[in-house]
């Protein structure tokens, strides 16, 4: 990844140079909302993110015979290509031999969100992946592994259970607010393709239904019905905006804490800090065996695994729970191919305690598409009074507003969409730092790209490998804290080159970003961004099998894809 980067920095000096004698100059974007378009609350952002989250969950299950997935679209609603109008067309389109509910394809990343006069729009990547394949075992493993139980994890990085398949893009939302809620008025794919200028899908939008056609008529005035086991954040009163807030950097923090410690290294106590001290998961139970559960996991100061999206979150009496897909993707290193090692998605209960949310439960669901056996139930959150203080956790603090929090996150989403197309030639993502913002990488040959100038050169690059629809940065898991009136940010990163032309697509890598924010008078900023690229940490150091000297042995518990005791 760092010869792409230096590539690119190169690149953007040649740009900056050619830019002064030409004249170039660089404007300011507004953070404001437009004359005649109505503010977007906290709690309507975050219901349109549930709404866009649920997506996944219904389009990959077709759960309730497709019609969860239609209940997400308002009475006449519409997805454009494939295209599908009304209730009983969209039902039908969700269905399909495959889903279930343990299918997990589609991820989503990127949310951005605008308001409008009448609603809002909104657009967000999407990649879809495969599980469907049998596990293809690593190759060059030292061993080390405890002479029994499951293999040690780190002989395990590298192993292949899942492949990008050649569908991923973006989509382009419209979003209007019902008496039920938020629902997608219209849905519209648009395939990555490289260029400034993009051949047209291959489906025109007037193409005719690709589902048999429902001559009912489409009842515009009929009321919706809330959605079937859901409760609307705009509809409740349990959970503040600030609680869905926390209760996601809890969850978005779970790579970060697991993977590397939040950049230290060690893991253990800030991986059983997300837990309560009574929690349990994957055959470990309590703060001192979820400590152990972390500290055998592959590791290291820069390591980054564990990718979540599509988080749903509910209300439930003494807490909420939820549910989001997960994706541990091996970032290539020392020149091996980037790979899908796990995925499939959590089922979690969060409490309430006096140092903020925790996950009380969580369990994970190996991928398989078609009907699964789903009879153990979910046990139920205990009281905020029956959880003992654990260890302290990423998660907004008082001084950041649930406003201020929501456009940083906007912020941050944007900033994929302006690499990736270079619109205005590099300028919209230069226009999202502040004036003297830089961006650096902390790569062999480290790289400082300061000033909108040269921002904007960065972020053209190879404008034949640009565009509009053009896609490739995916980012989650966004951490975001107060930091002397300004704001600090942890966020994951993976470079996805989707197929084209017929050709497969590929992960070039990844790793996370560290981040500066800063409000100004135009909206919150960059102030600075700066690459870090997946490293696994030296196994003499972070392989507890190796370093061990006496007592017990680790635990052997692995998350796998396989149907084993612990990961179910």
């Amino acid at each position: 990844m760092s010869t792409r980067v230096l590539r690119a920095a190169r690149s953007a000096v040649l740009a900056v140079a050619l830019a002064a004698v030409m004249g170039t100059t660089i404007g300011t974007t507004s953070g404001q909302v437009k004359p005649g378009v109505k503010a977007l609350t906290p709690m309507d952002y975050i219901e349109i993110r549930q709404l866009v989250n649920r997506y996944a969950f219904a389009a990959d299950t077709g759960s309730n015979n497709g019609y969860d997935y239609a209940d997400l679209f308002a009475p006449d609603g519409e997805f454009v290509r494939p295209h599908a109008k009304g209730r009983e067309q969209l039902a039908a389109f969700a269905r399909g031999p495959k889903l279930g509910p343990d299918n997990t394809v589609h991820y989503i990343m990127n949310h951005v969100i605008e308001p409008t006069a009448d609603g809002a729009i909104g657009k967000a990547y999407v990649i879809e992946l495969n599980w469907d394949i049998a596990p293809v075992q690593a190759t060059g493993g030292n061993g080390g592994g405890a002479g029994t139980g499951p293999a040690n994890g780190w002989d395990l990085v590298g192993r292949k259970a899942g492949e990008l398949t050649r569908i991923g893009g973006h989509y382009e939302d419209v979003y209007v607010k019902t008496p039920a809620g938020w629902r997608f008025r219209k849905r519209d794919f648009i395939p990555s393709t490289s260029g400034a200028d993009p051949a047209p899908p291959s489906i025109p939008a007037d193409a005719p239904p690709s589902v048999p056609a429902d001559t009912t008529p489409i009842d515009r005035l009929a009321p919706l019905a809330p959605a079937g086991n859901f409760v609307e954040p705009t509809q409740q009163s349990s959970l503040s905006a600030t609680d869905y807030l926390e209760i996601a950097q809890l969850v978005a923090s779970y790579g970060h804490a697991l993977d590397s410690g939040y950049g230290k290294g060690e893991n253990g106590e800030p991986y059983a800090g997300l837990y309560t001290a009574d929690a349990s998961f994957a055959g470990a139970t309590g703060h001192d065996q979820l400590v152990r559960l972390g500290q055998i996991q592959p590791r290291g100061p820069d390591f980054v695994r564990h990718y979540l999206t599509n988080h749903v979150i509910e209300p439930i009496p003494g807490g909420a729970k939820g549910k989001e897909y997960l994706t541990v993707i091996d970032n290539g290193e020392n020149g091996k191919a980037s790979s899908l090692f796990l995925g499939g998605h959590y089922e979690d209960t969060y409490v309430k305690t006096p140092q903020g949310w925790r996950i009380k439960t969580r369990r994970l669901f190996p991928p398989r598409s078609g009907p699964q056996d789903q009879t153990a139930a979910t046990p139920p959150a205990a009281s905020a009074a029956q959880v003992a203080g654990t260890a302290g956790v990423a998660r907004p603090a008082s001084s950041l507003s649930a406003a201020d929090t929501i456009a940083i996150q906007q912020l941050i989403a944007r900033s994929a969409y302006a690499l990736d197309s270079a619109a205005d030639r590099g300028a919209a993502y230069a226009r999202l730092f502040t004036a003297d913002g830089a961006f650096l990488t902390k790569t062999a040959q480290p790289v400082e790209i300061k000033g909108r100038g040269q921002l904007a050169a960065f972020a053209a690059g190879d404008l034949t490998h640009r565009g509009p629809a053009f896609v490739r940065e995916y980012l989650t898991n966004y951490i975001i804290q107060p930091s002397r009136g300004t704001a600090t940010g942890r966020v994951y990163v993976v470079w996805i080159e989707v197929g084209e032309n017929g050709n497969p697509g590929a992960i070039q890598g990844g790793g996370h970003y560290e981040d500066e924010y800063v409000k100004t008078r135009d909206g919150w900023r960059i102030a600075r961004r700066t690459f870090v690229p997946s490293r696994l940490g030296p196994r003499d150091i972070y392989d507890v099998d190796r370093t061990r000297s006496r007592g017990a042995p680790a635990p052997r518990a692995q998350e796998t894809n396989g149907p084993t005791r612990d990961s179910r």
